[in-house]
């Protein structure tokens, strides 16, 4: 009588298996978790920017074909956070003052009219709790 059963990996092999698992298994909680981690980030920067944004404190200098420009403004609007913002191609006191200030890129963010290259919210909550 023969065996026609496939061989058994050896002991190596389910091993090696398991710690693949194991790696990916843990990988993909790292990644959840630090999703999470971000995401309440944000939602804490968007509550202290709640708080301190009054109407007038944050203006976008935007192009319209500027990705990051369009995810500001979109964070800021889901937000419900008041800012302005202007379009270089479309205003021409808006591009005059982009180039006054020698801005680098889109978006410069101005915070109370200090200006900066893109727009991170903790920053902009930093820089709006230093200037109470």
């Amino acid at each position: 009588m023969s065996d026609t059963s496939p061989p058994r990996p050896s002991l190596w092999t389910r091993a090696r298996q398991s710690g693949l698992i194991a790696a990916l298994v843990i990988g993909v909680a790292a990644w959840g978790v630090g999703r999470l981690v971000q995401q309440q980030a944000r939602d804490s920067h968007a509550e202290t920017l709640r708080q301190l944004v009054q109407p007038g404190d944050l203006k976008l200098i935007s192009s319209t074909s500027c990705l990051f420009c369009t995810r500001a403004r979109q964070y800021l609007t889901e937000q419900r956070i008041p800012f302005e913002e202007c379009f270089i191609e479309r205003d021409s006191a808006c591009l005059a003052e982009y180039r006054a200030r020698g801005a680098a890129g889109t978006p410069t963010v101005l915070v109370r009219g200090q200006a900066r290259l893109g727009f991170d919210p903790g920053q902009v909550a930093e820089t709006l709790a230093a200037a109470r």
